[in-house]
């Protein structure tokens, strides 16, 4: 196994006072989002944001930042400056390198400046920087340095912190331990964003557009009342609705026996299908033939301060044939926002 160098870089931040304070940095040209550790941000003291980021890694492993600060990036050599949105993790690495790094093989020059002077020790990783902003510091330089005992190399490349060195060799002394250190975010954070989007047009199944287009084919209007008329959409003219006068009639006579317990209750439920009786919803119907009748119960909540008593119509009651009225209906498609989307939107007022 090779011992492998990852890009450094000592680098300072700006924290809550305006101070800057001296961080080491992982380049990572793979990256699309910057990160911070929490114990270093609790050093910047800056405010934090919340968020939901899932954060993957190699062989499905993740971690979620909950948390995001925005600072100032400063290199430790000139007047370069970046501002910078990081995302917090737990933990960016383990130290990097993973084991300390034979530097004396290779004869690098005095005269230059490291970005990292001990690249080659051990040291935790306080920050990732992603890869758009680790690209907008390279600059033009770049050595090789080659030793022909181990064939080995490290390439040290320009940039506005210094000069970074990366590369491999053998090390003197057998290791067990391998780091590897890949954030791969790209279509997590994609999704993320598509979380704040709403859908352009849902798609939607052929019994929902065939319901769609029964509405639009059999709905009327009275001219006189401005009231609705529309035809039940059924499935298809082929279905064996049985009866369920009977089962109707079972139900309305438990109801009975409840409000004979219930003076209060039977007077409040009758009060209801009155009202539905005056305003035209439902009509009396003396026929006493078999057919689909469907039975309903009164439902109690006595914490609504608008309606404590409501009548429910219970259209999944099977009939004789053991199919009920919903099972021959078509089923269209959801036309009303989505509770997610009602509270996006009174959210979205505040700041418009």
């Amino acid at each position: 196994m090779d011992s492998q160098l990852m890009t450094t870089a000592v680098v300072k931040i700006q924290d809550f006072r305006g101070n800057f304070i001296v961080a080491r940095a992982l380049l990572d040209t793979c990256s699309n989002v910057n990160l911070v550790s929490e114990k270093f941000a609790k050093k910047l003291n800056l405010i934090e944001h919340s968020c939901l980021v899932k954060i993957g890694a190699v062989d499905q492993l993740c971690t979620v930042s909950k948390s995001q600060i925005s600072t100032t990036l400063q290199s430790s050599y000139n007047k370069f400056q970046a501002n910078l949105h990081l995302l917090l993790v737990p933990n960016i690495a383990e130290a990097v390198p993973n084991e300390a790094f034979p530097r004396d093989r290779f004869d690098i020059p005095k005269h230059i400046q490291l970005a990292d002077p001990q690249f080659h020790l051990p040291k935790p990783i306080d920050l990732l920087l992603a890869s758009k902003t680790t690209l907008s510091t390279f600059a033009v330089g770049q050595i090789k340095l080659r030793n022909e005992e181990t064939r080995s190399e490290i390439i040290l490349q320009k940039t506005r912190f210094g000069w970074l060195v990366a590369g491999g060799v053998d090390p003197l002394t057998s290791s067990k331990q391998a780091s590897c250190n890949i954030v791969k975010v790209d279509k997590l954070l994609e999704r993320f964003w598509q979380i704040e989007e709403f859908p352009n047009e849902p798609v939607r199944s052929r019994e929902e557009i065939a319901c769609e287009e029964h509405y639009v084919a059999h709905t009327t209007r009275d001219p006189v009342s401005g009231r609705y008329t529309v035809r039940l959409p059924f499935k298809d003219n082929k279905f064996e609705l049985g009866s369920s006068r009977s089962q109707a009639l079972r139900r309305y006579y438990s109801l009975e026996r409840r409000f004979e317990k219930d003076p209060k209750l039977k007077a409040d439920y009758y009060k209801v299908m009155e009202e539905y009786t005056t305003l035209g919803h439902m009509t009396p119907n003396d026929d006493t033939e078999d057919g689909c009748y469907l039975p309903h119960h009164v439902v109690v909540k006595e914490s609504s301060e608008t309606t404590q008593y409501r009548v429910v119509f219970d259209a999944s009651s099977k009939t004789s044939t053991g199919i009920s009225l919903n099972d021959i209906l078509l089923v269209g498609p959801t036309i009303q926002n989505t509770i997610f989307e009602q509270v996006l939107l009174a959210r979205r007022w505040c700041f418009e």
